[in-house]
């Protein structure tokens, strides 16, 4: 006999949002590689940095760039990558120096210094999360059943 069309479905059942914390770690860890490898900078300084990170007149702070000199550089400012100095000299007057580079250069050079090992990361980095995941998919059954049972909104 052929089936009936009225037939209802059963409701969907709802669950709770989980948050994956291995999503999360894996994540962080490619954004980090993206961020060291375009701006120099590991994700902790791109985001959190208070003096830009390219303040100081140090070859090694110039070449990084952080979101605040982004954020600067979009809104008419500086990128942080090149600047002036005013050296004073013994005789007495001054003179003044520039130092560094274009933010398009600085972006040119730290893609030439990092990028090898940026593109690297980006590809080991969910391999090794899926290779991981599969060798430990007992354990972290394991834990996710014991989160579940405590009611907490995360999963390994």
């Amino acid at each position: 006999m052929a089936r009936r069309k009225s037939r209802r479905k059963a409701p969907a059942r709802r669950r709770s949002a989980t948050v994956n914390i291995l999503g999360i770690a894996e994540g962080a860890l490619i954004a980090n590689a993206i961020t060291q490898g375009v701006f120099n900078a590991d994700l902790k300084t791109f985001f959190m940095s208070t003096d830009g990170g390219g303040s100081t007149t140090s070859a090694n702070a110039r070449a990084q760039i952080t979101l605040r000199e982004l954020i600067s550089g979009a809104t008419g400012g500086s990128y942080g990558t090149s600047g002036t100095s005013t050296l004073a000299k013994v005789g007495g007057g001054s003179s003044t120096i520039s130092y560094g580079q274009s933010f398009s250069e600085q972006i040119k050079e730290n893609l030439n210094d990092n990028g090898l090992r940026m593109v690297g990361s980006l590809i080991a980095i969910p391999i090794a999360f899926k290779v991981g995941g599969k060798l430990a998919k007992k354990p972290r059954a394991l834990v996710n059943k014991v989160g579940k049972m405590s009611g907490l909104p995360m999963r390994v």
